[in-house]
């Protein structure tokens, strides 16, 4: 957005002034907008843009998702298309297959189906029949899962602020826990001291909001092809499949890796309630603004290679820095890139580094380093492990930091040392449960192998 736009949008009569503005400079303000949650809230604020919606809302809506103002990740506008689409009568996918791999997979690892894909571009969605009242209907949509991914990560930092979250480190581990069995040692832990890496950032942001969406897209499409079986062109087993499934269960055959994501909005949707069928597929309501503050994403996508100062060292503490703070004088300037701390768009299409922690404690580089096999997700999902960034994962102790691997305060340590970590953030019933299980597992094949 030029200087021009943002100079009206900051203005302390902001609804009024867009009153008085010509038609056609409203329309390249709107236009240039970051976000259809953006949108939405002018479109409450001001009549004339709510007019001028009616009048435009098709060039609007894809100016935003797909201009070079957008906040949004490539291929998300793709979801948001789809809803559009789907809640138009339209399908734009041919089964059930092409539905959950050739889009959906396609939406966590693109290179995976190297232009065999199914896309929803602006050209699909130009050239389709959608009505007002449906675009507007999902600009609403827009803000209303805005909202929810914003809760839902405030939630997840409610749980790793409180003062019971200890995340601990074993340092000065003896030489000969290196021939123990995993599941036989016991960690003499620190307690981390925990930094807040403070609001959620940009990537954290569009992990939460694309699961939203996606079970968004899944639940409009499950109510299409529900509604209209064997008009659409699906086979019964199809539509039956699908009415099958929840969210994550769609998405389990896209993706592994990434299912975490969706379950963890899913858990966090069903706190609220149930959703809703009137017109559309509706997620519950989200926590009022006095419960949950709510904040309109509009921070620019983060480029690559970008310089960052992230925070300053002093007496060997980290101690991090707001935005355009100066370094104090006797600290020294933590400067990384955006990218190597997971924060720019690429990492969009990558595992988090939770869920990449998550997957060498159960499975291991090698299974005789891992303590913890076969453990769930279960209680890591609560802390948002799925939408964390490596900063934010750093700074509360659970991997090393951006540049070398296994590395706490400077020193290196072995692979174990941040398996302890994730491991002392587990109910300890949890992992006695899991260690006993896996000496059970031990004893029976050794016996096994004696006879």
């Amino acid at each position: 957005m030029d200087d021009s736009a943002r100079e009206t949008l900051n203005t302390p009569n902001c609804s009024a002034s867009f009153e008085l503005l010509a038609p056609e400079l409203l329309l390249q303000i709107v236009t240039k907008l970051p976000g259809l949650d953006t949108l939405w809230n002018l479109m409450r604020a001001s009549p004339q843009t709510w007019h001028l919606f009616d009048e435009y809302a098709l060039i609007i809506t894809e100016s935003i998702l797909s201009g070079p103002y957008s906040i949004l990740p490539s291929l998300l506008p793709e979801l948001m298309r789809g809803v559009i689409l789907v809640r138009s009568g339209i399908l734009p996918f041919r089964d059930l297959r092409d539905f959950q791999l050739r889009f959906m997979q396609s939406q966590f690892s693109p290179e995976i189906l190297q232009g065999s894909q199914t896309s929803i571009s602006p050209e699909l969605l130009a050239a389709s029949i959608v009505p007002v009242a449906t675009l507007r209907s999902v600009v609403a949509t827009a803000y209303h899962l805005s909202a929810l991914a914003q809760a839902c990560l405030e939630s997840c930092l409610v749980r790793i602020r409180d003062p019971g979250f200890r995340p601990m480190h074993a340092y000065d581990l003896p030489a000969e826990y290196e021939s123990i069995k995993p599941e036989d040692r016991l960690f003499v832990g620190t307690p981390v001291k925990v930094v807040d890496a403070g609001e959620p950032t940009w990537i954290e942001e569009m992990r939460a909001l694309r699961a939203m969406w996606i079970i968004q897209l899944i639940g409009e499409v499950q109510c299409l092809v529900g509604d209209r079986a064997g008009t659409t062109g699906w086979s019964e087993e199809d539509v039956t499949t699908l009415s099958s499934m929840d969210a994550a269960g769609f998405v389990k055959r896209c993706t592994i890796t990434r299912l975490e994501e969706v379950n963890t909005a899913m858990l966090y949707v069903r706190t609220l309630g149930d959703t809703i069928k009137n017109e559309h597929y509706q997620l519950p309501r989200a926590p009022s603004a006095a419960v949950c503050a709510r904040r309109t994403i509009t921070s620019p996508k983060p480029y690559e290679d970008a310089p960052a100062v992230y925070g300053f060292r002093r007496d060997n503490e980290i101690h991090i820095l707001n935005r355009g703070s100066p370094v104090p004088k006797d600290g020294q300037p933590m400067i990384s890139s955006i990218g190597k701390w997971g924060q720019s768009e690429s990492s969009f299409f990558h595992p988090s580094p939770g869920v990449r922690a998550f997957k060498e404690l159960t499975v291991g580089r090698a299974r005789r380093i891992s303590a913890l096999e076969g453990v769930k997700f279960d209680s890591f999902r609560p802390l948002g492990l799925a939408f964390w960034d490596q900063w934010r994962m750093y700074l509360l102790g659970l991997t090393w930091g951006a540049t070398t691997e296994w590395m706490a305060n400077g020193e290196w340590y072995m692979p174990h040392f941040y398996h302890f970590a994730m491991e002392s953030i587990l109910p300890p019933e949890e992992v006695a449960s899991v260690k006993a299980a896996l000496r059970e597992k031990r004893r029976q094949s050794i016996a096994q192998n004696s006879q």
